[in-house]
């Protein structure tokens, strides 16, 4: 039988890159999704990605869609207008 790190979450909240952008194409882009993959470390996104055996990487839906939405993780202040703009 084979080990289950007990901070892996269950299969079925587990998706790839490809699988997020299809399931939810009117949020997010590959580009989107991408940039977020690649920034993990600095944005507060690591804990919902984890390495595959096959080297691909898997993202746990519930926690990247929080992120993504500003609702865990991602303090991120509108700037304030420009003076003399508008």
């Amino acid at each position: 039988m084979i080990a289950v790190p007990p901070s892996l979450p269950p299969t079925t909240e587990l998706a790839t890159k490809a699988q997020l952008v299809a399931r939810y194409p009117h949020l997010l882009s590959v580009n989107r999704v991408t940039w977020a993959l690649r920034c993990r470390a600095v944005n507060g996104l690591s804990a919902a990605v984890f390495d595959s055996p096959c080297g691909e990487l898997l993202i746990h839906e519930p926690s990247f869609l929080a992120w993504f939405l500003g609702l865990s993780g991602r303090a991120k202040p509108r700037a304030s207008r420009r003076a003399g703009a508008g």
